[in-house]
């Protein structure tokens, strides 16, 4: 059985460094990061 996960929300203090963390030993693909410059909110879906 494969099991895919879709998205998963994490709030993190180091954002680069869980992002690398995914890709790295999860095979994790990230899209460009996002910005709200109004909420300075970061992510990556």
């Amino acid at each position: 059985m494969d099991i895919k996960i879709d998205h998963l929300a994490l709030y993190v203090r180091e954002l680069e460094a869980a992002k690398d963390f995914f890709v790295q030993y999860f095979q994790a693909e990230a899209s460009a990061q996002y910005h709200n410059p109004k909420t300075d909110f970061r992510s990556y879906s």
